[in-house]
């Protein structure tokens, strides 16, 4: 096999990634936008050893499950990779991921959206200059090239709006510098925040004045300075334009004061279905202690702080503790107290009688040190919320070695057309 050879061939699989499979002369060949059982063309890319990647050519015969996707650029952006296919074999396809990785699980159906379209409730649109134009969109997959695009057929579309305003008002001079455009929109309380990230700031003056007499939604304007020369989206300083830091998010009942570094869930709809999985898993009363570790800016605590005795947070960002503690003020809750530092180490110096703990860690999952010193904790219960299916089923195994049982995985879609997918685990101490 070599590059740009052509072959005919038949998808067998789609891995984790969203690549369908094929083998071909005993090579096994990875293929973007395919899908299980169909026959397709392709030209080969890439060839190593034991693998090679290809690219669609054409469909000769299409699986059942493939519709057109919606947006135009769905097959060179990096941001969906299941827009080609059915969203009830969507459902089906991530159940059949997660219970792969963890076979003597009970892996429950993933809960869906109705429209799973125009959910997301945060962008961030890189930036370049070339050609004396400016370029905005998003990333091509497995590039830094920038796919410019009108709109995102999985952004609300306030979002769309927003992103459109400043394409048209960009200019060169203007753009110079920057580095992203970061915009958020809370429905349920009809307020946007706009954050600029550059290396320096501009003269936006006229830029933000014009912005905000045109969207009365519009709440929070930030000029957020980084000049790293890494992939890292946010750098450390900031400076508000216009308005304050954060904008107003609610979850269930709460209302949350949001900074644009504290981290919260991209679909609201989804993220409320989340979270009540989470409590039904905890099975919570009036007498328990409660842990919240990686607790972001205290949604999950909040919700837990109105049936618990007390909820005791942990966050490493400090933007997101401070936020935490005003969010309680702000819900009259008086039950919580919340500690900025590494979630390992408050489990590890932790002394009291803790009930239930609540984990809702990076992708990255947790570290075995820190596990352990839940388990020394030795709470009736963990309910562990992930963002990535891999890392919790390693964890969930080393759950087990300290003495838990995993009662159930509850998969919950919040990343409609994405291969992504989060999960609820219940874990519970055995006699």
């Amino acid at each position: 096999m070599k590059k740009n050879e052509v072959y005919k061939t038949q998808i067998i699989d789609l891995t984790n990634m969203a690549y369908g499979v094929a083998r071909i002369d005993g090579l096994v060949v990875f293929v973007p936008n395919v899908l299980p059982q169909e026959e397709v063309k392709i030209g080969i890319t890439k060839v190593c050893k034991k693998y090679a990647y290809a690219r669609l050519i054409k469909i000769i015969k299409p699986s059942p499950d493939r519709i057109e996707p919606v947006c135009p650029v769905a097959d060179k952006c990096g941001g969906c990779q299941l827009q080609h296919m059915r969203y009830a074999a969507q459902l089906a396809y991530k159940q059949r991921l997660v219970q792969d990785l963890m076979p003597n699980q009970e892996v429950r159906y993933p809960l869906g959206m109705e429209d799973p379209y125009a959910y997301r409730n945060k962008a961030q649109f890189p930036i370049q200059i070339k050609n004396n134009q400016v370029f905005m969109g998003f990333y091509r997959v497995h590039s830094n090239d920038i796919v410019p695009i009108q709109q995102c057929a999985i952004q609300d579309p306030v979002i769309n709006e927003l992103y459109a305003w400043f394409q048209e008002h960009l200019t060169v001079s203007l753009a110079q510098g920057l580095r992203h455009l970061y915009i958020r929109y809370i429905q349920s309380t009809n307020q946007s925040q706009i954050v600029l990230i550059g290396q320096y700031k501009n003269d936006w003056e006229q830029l933000v004045k014009d912005c905000v007499s045109t969207f009365d939604h519009v709440a929070s304007i930030v000029f957020n300075q980084n000049n790293r020369k890494d992939n890292v989206i946010l750098g450390e300083k900031y400076e508000v334009l216009y308005g304050k830091p954060y904008i107003l998010a609610t979850c269930f009942e709460n209302k949350v004061h949001l900074h644009f570094k504290s981290f919260f869930q991209v679909n609201s709809v989804q993220m409320e279905v989340l979270y009540k999985q989470a409590l039904q898993a905890a099975n919570l009363d009036s007498s328990m202690t409660v842990i919240d570790l990686y607790a972001g800016t205290g949604t999950i605590g909040m919700m837990a702080a109105r049936y618990v005795k007390q909820v005791i947070g942990v966050e490493i960002v400090p933007e997101a503790v401070e936020n935490a503690k005003e969010n309680y003020a702000l819900n009259d809750l008086y039950n919580g107290s919340y500690y900025c530092m590494d979630a390992s180490v408050f489990a590890h110096e932790m002394k009291e009688k803790v009930d239930v703990v609540f984990v809702d860690p990076p992708r990255k999952g947790m570290s075995e040190q820190g596990i352990d010193d839940i388990a020394r904790l030795n709470p009736q219960r963990v309910v562990y919320v992930s963002c990535n299916p891999k890392t919790l089923a390693r964890d969930i195994k080393i759950f087990e070695q300290e003495g838990y049982h995993c009662e159930y995985v509850q998969p919950v879609d919040l990343f409609c057309q994405t291969n992504g997918i989060e999960c609820v685990a219940k874990l519970e101490k055995m006699d």
